[in-house]
């Protein structure tokens, strides 16, 4: 994928088209397998290229984006994309987003 992306981002500057967009990363593995780490050399690489404008990494759960009350939902992952702006935003198991009486906000 990040070579695709390079690939892709050198013919736009070549034929001076924006920058191409950059989607999702998915990182699986099992507990300890580095994924954090990782995602922090992922931003890293992608500030390197410019795709980014800080080499900076969020790291937040599924559980810490979910509210404990209505309407509380929203102003946490507001909160989270706000300190992530700009760089990456890692959710660790994120598989916990929209569980409990409220992640369906």
């Amino acid at each position: 994928k990040m070579q695709q992306l390079r690939n892709t981002l050198i013919m736009a500057q070549r034929e001076g088209e924006d920058n191409p967009q950059l989607g999702h990363f998915a990182f699986v593995g099992n507990p300890g397998t580095g994924k954090t780490t990782v995602a922090r050399s992922v931003a890293g690489v992608l500030f390197g290229m410019k795709l980014i404008a800080r080499n900076h990494l969020v790291e937040t759960s599924g559980l810490n984006m979910t509210g404990e009350y209505v309407g509380s939902t929203k102003k946490k992952v507001e909160g989270e994309l706000e300190k992530a702006k700009g760089g990456i935003l890692f959710i660790d198991e994120a598989y916990e987003l929209g569980r409990g009486q409220f992640g369906g906000e």
